[in-house]
């Protein structure tokens, strides 16, 4: 529940199982590290891009990893990691776009 965040857990699993170093930031990682994918598009490990609460509106602030099935997994700053469903309320309302990480 305590020490990472969205962007920083998808940055930890992608330097530990892939190898691969992402910016640190959501918003970085779609500008810098990404190619963009529609949602019904997307394969496993593209990452996912949200835009919740108040801001810029086409600039990410939440990330998370695709899994499959329209599951994706992140942080929750209520209860840490889990995994949720791109077809709650929540998160339709607040989709961006997919990503798929470049090279690899």
């Amino acid at each position: 529940k305590k020490g990472v965040d969205c962007s920083g857990f998808v940055a930890i699993v992608f330097r530990e199982v892939y190898g691969k170093q992402l910016a640190r930031s959501s918003a970085d990682m779609l500008k810098h590290n990404c190619k963009k994918v529609s949602r019904a598009n997307l394969k496993e490990g593209d990452l996912v891009f949200f835009r919740t609460g108040k801001g810029k509106k086409k600039v990410p602030n939440h990330v998370g990893i695709y899994l499959k099935n329209g599951k994706f997994i992140h942080t929750s700053t209520s209860s840490g990691v889990i995994v949720s469903s791109l077809s709650e309320p929540y998160y339709v309302r607040s989709w961006l776009t997919g990503g798929r990480v470049k090279n690899l």
